[in-house]
């Protein structure tokens, strides 16, 4: 489920298909070589919405309702104050980043900048937490900033990078379970020969028994 509001600052895909899966036979999207997509949209309520802009500091508040919600304009993208020193720092380390940036309207422009912080935000990532899904969606926003015109080679780069980890990270987990596995094995041989090697001390403890008068006569 996917909410829609004026301030939004989400529109990236909350989940794919992968399209191996899609053309399965047995996953049910395809019926006769057909599918059908059905939206259901639920208008809650329509409210006008008032944009005002102070000069003090440049922000805009967007009214909707008795709630106020607070933007900050920053090199003409309105980001939520939270967002502020990020994409303060990301233009002062790229200042081309959207030199090339073609959207015109201002929720495209917000949603297209809370794509690319999600981006970045996901490759900040530890890989413990980092999924193959998260690789792939990452994939998918890149492109999607990409084809915005946002100027984010570097980006690129890193994400080749955290993948590059991902796979290096998964080959050591295999080689490492492996090795515990190993372990395992040698450690219950050690306690099977452990047993057996006290039950040899008993046997020659008894062997060693020397013989009383009362044996001998």
């Amino acid at each position: 489920m996917q909410w829609f509001y004026p301030m939004t600052m989400d529109l990236v895909y909350t989940s794919v298909v992968l399209l191996p899966k899609f053309l399965d036979k047995d996953s049910g999207f395809l019926v006769n070589d057909q599918v059908k997509i059905v939206v259901e949209v639920d208008a809650l309520q329509d409210i006008p919405v008032e944009t005002e802009k102070t000069e003090e500091n440049d922000c805009v508040l967007l009214k909707e309702g008795s709630s106020i919600m607070e933007s900050i304009d920053v090199n003409g993208f309105h980001v939520f104050p939270s967002q502020v020193g990020y994409v303060r720092r990301l233009f002062e380390k790229h200042p081309d980043i959207a030199v090339d940036f073609r959207a015109k309207n201002q929720h495209v422009r917000n949603a297209c900048m809370s794509s690319l912080l999600g981006l970045i935000q996901t490759l900040c990532k530890s890989l413990q937490e980092l999924s193959n899904e998260d690789l792939i969606e990452a994939d998918i926003a890149l492109k999607y900033v990409k084809d915005a015109g946002f100027k984010v080679d570097w980006l690129e780069k890193n994400l080749d990078q955290v993948k590059e980890k991902k796979l290096k990270e998964l080959s050591g987990l295999a080689m490492l379970q492996e090795t515990e596995e190993k372990a395992l094995r040698l450690k219950r041989k050690f306690e099977e020969l452990d047993a057996l090697a006290e039950e040899q001390k008993k046997e020659l403890s008894a062997t060693r028994t020397s013989l009383t008068f009362d044996d001998v006569v």
